[in-house]
């Protein structure tokens, strides 16, 4: 047997990406957890996710409004949680819709950008994908009910890996400011949610 090389999925010019593909979601921000729950044995340690209850501490940086990266200006080490998890409010949990914010100098509006979502870990989750109108009935893309890796619950930053290729049509791209809304509406436990791997966003093969 010769060699097998492997090519990975591309259509497009890179736009703008956040993650490592490595299939963990070790690279984003890990919160320090709560004094009352630490485990010293990961205190500076590497594997810092190694800790209970790191994802109470959603509710605790985004008690009202959701995360929000802006591509060029925010820091996926540091804007990025780690989990995209529910919303504690009193006795229930609500679901979530993190932004990524981004400019296109050009928009081939007749083109198909292509995104590509890779997640690490996902239990009982759904990621719903809205493009400038986090208000449409019916997402641009859906991945329905995913994932029983209970990674989040164990204190894992991986699980099975999962790998989502969304067509984008141009004309749903505005010249300037845009807006991705990736939405995590299932609701019925703190534990569902999902680790993403890495997200790029690739242009359009079709000129302008």
């Amino acid at each position: 047997m010769g060699d097998l090389v492997y090519e990975p999925p591309r259509d497009g010019p890179t736009l703008w990406e956040i993650g490592i593909p490595d299939r963990s979601a070790a690279e984003f921000y890990i919160p320090d957890p709560n004094s009352i729950f630490i485990n010293k044995l990961f205190v500076n340690h590497p594997d810092r996710f190694r800790q209970y209850g790191l994802w109470e501490r959603y509710t605790e940086l985004y008690p009202e409004n959701d995360l929000v990266y802006t591509v060029g200006e925010s820091d996926y080490k540091k804007d990025w949680f780690f989990a995209h998890v529910t919303r504690k409010k009193e006795n229930s949990y609500q679901g979530t819709t993190w932004q990524i914010k981004f400019k296109l100098d050009d928009v081939s509006t007749n083109g198909t950008y292509k995104l590509r979502v890779a997640i690490a870990a996902v239990t009982f989750a759904e990621l719903q994908i809205r493009i400038n109108n986090p208000n449409t009935n019916r997402p641009l893309f859906s991945t329905g009910l995913i994932g029983r890796d209970n990674a989040i619950a164990r204190h894992g930053i991986h699980g099975l890996y999962w790998l989502y290729n969304v067509d984008i049509p141009g004309k749903l791209l505005s010249h300037g400011d845009n807006i991705m809304y990736l939405t995590q509406p299932r609701s019925a436990s703190p534990f569902q949610g999902i680790m993403y791997d890495y997200i790029r966003l690739e242009g359009s093969s079709v000129e302008l």
